[in-house]
């Protein structure tokens, strides 16, 4: 278990480090803040007026919980409208200092946040979410002049549902990515949670993918809850706890980031994931080995 052909990847971003051995590397626990619709921390969604204490409260809340478990904090910042970039990364890029994914649902967006990294110089921060199979000349050329180092590969494969197709789709994105002119090629490869069909693959792809290349590996596997139909008529208000299961089992295919959703679940996910965490750093005594001083196996107890 977690032995690799490949030697595995560390990627400094910001403070933080991402990837590596899963028996002792801090795994990247990333909640997501400004989704759409998001109760009790807008006042005008739109044009980004939000409720700063709300949000502090729960960024802050995340910290300490990483403080506590040993784990690394990020946040999965939705950009939503145009209006609301600046004045969201503005708050968030103050407020922490915490690796920071950027998202949003169009290129345009994306487009108008690049412009806005690149002005403010806070590339060292920013793992830019994603370079998928769509990605075109434009994109790659804007992420180019951004001088980002940090990039998602999302591996979108829905046709013949197989670990191998989705490795043909991480093949083909890895080889474009490392031929593009990159400030830095820090590939992090999502390999694509849609739904429960697809997160056995998405598993299996990320053993691959971390045996083959060594790039630190992860999903958004709470997918897999979001779409799973009358869950709550069948089983009652069980959404959020089977979300964690869905992000915690993902760790025993080393993933190196869980993109467990919304930063809401902080106080359900980080010490669930941390016990996982100690109970894998066990697998380095067959080794001789111990885990690094600050690891969760000592910090949970």
């Amino acid at each position: 278990m977690f032995k690799y052909k490949a030697e595995q990847k560390v990627y400094k971003i910001g403070k933080y480090s991402i990837g590596g051995d899963p028996r002792s590397a801090p795994t990247a626990v990333i909640g997501t803040i400004f989704y759409y619709k998001q109760k009790e921390i807008f006042k005008d969604e739109k044009n980004g007026e939000i409720v700063k204490e709300f949000a502090e409260n729960l960024i802050r809340n995340q910290e300490e919980l990483a403080d506590k478990t040993a784990l690394v904090p990020g946040l999965d910042v939705i950009l939503s409208y145009e209006a609301s970039i600046k004045p969201l990364l503005d708050f968030v890029v103050d407020a922490t200092d915490v690796p920071i994914i950027l998202d949003a649902p169009s290129i345009e967006i994306k487009l108008k946040a690049m412009e806005y990294i690149k002005d403010a110089g806070i590339q060292e921060r920013i793992i830019y979410n994603s370079i998928n199979p769509e990605s075109d000349e434009n994109e790659f050329q804007n992420l180019e002049e951004t001088k980002l180092k940090n990039f998602i590969l999302l591996s979108v494969e829905s046709t013949k549902w197989t670990t191998q197709a989705r490795m043909d789709v991480v093949d083909a994105l890895v080889e474009k990515a490392l031929a593009a002119n990159f400030a830095g090629k820090n590939f992090i490869i999502d390999t694509a949670v849609i739904d429960v069909t697809s997160l056995g693959l998405a598993m299996n792809a990320m053993n691959e993918v971390k045996n083959k290349y060594g790039y630190p590996v992860g999903s958004g596997a709470h997918n897999s809850v979001d779409t799973w139909r009358n869950v709550k008529l069948k089983f009652g208000n069980i959404k959020k706890f089977a979300s964690v299961v869905a992000s915690t089992i993902t760790l025993n295919a080393g993933a190196d980031i869980l993109l467990y959703g919304p930063i809401q679940h902080a106080n359900l996910i980080y010490p669930n994931v941390a016990f996982i965490k100690a109970a894998h750093s066990q697998l380095l005594f067959d080794e001789g080995k111990m885990p690094p001083p600050h690891h969760p196996v000592f910090k949970i107890g």
